[in-house]
């Protein structure tokens, strides 16, 4: 039995957004997106996880020895906020048409304790060129189970 009525709903879950982020190119700064975040409101299991791209989203040198991409990530705060277990996690290694979504791939640790922050996190992957490639403005979603 979960710890509410809710978590003993068979395939019922919540949709949250985390918050959104402004667009960066392959050689952007890695940052931690600390302005939005989600706070668990019970022990909770990640089903899924998306992002929504505003504009359209380049990517050119993903083939060559330059390769360069973004990653973002959802990551596992803990009750401070200051944790580093990635939940799930994306790579934007091909081109997007505007408004257009992209599934991220959950970790084995896609669970939560209540009170946790969850966070997005975005890096360069591969070297920081200035090729073109960039990852389009969005937001972040989440569904989620209660356990």
């Amino acid at each position: 039995m979960g710890q509410s009525a809710l978590a003993d709903i068979p395939g019922n879950f919540f949709i949250a957004r985390l918050g959104s982020y402004a667009s960066v190119a392959s050689g952007g700064a890695n940052a931690l997106q600390l302005d939005s975040a989600f706070v668990a409101p019970a022990a909770i299991k990640i089903v899924s996880a998306w992002r929504f791209v505003q504009a359209a989203e380049v990517t050119v040198g993903t083939a060559t020895s330059s390769a360069s991409y973004r990653r973002m990530n959802l990551i596992n705060g803990g009750t401070a906020g200051s944790g580093t277990v990635i939940m799930a996690s994306i790579n934007a290694t091909a081109s997007a048409g505007a408004t257009t979504t992209r599934a991220f791939a959950t970790t084995a640790n896609n669970t939560a304790p209540a009170g946790a922050i969850l966070l997005a996190s975005h890096l360069t992957v591969g070297a920081a060129t200035a090729d073109g490639t960039d990852m389009a403005a969005g937001f972040v979603e989440i569904a989620y189970e209660l356990l």
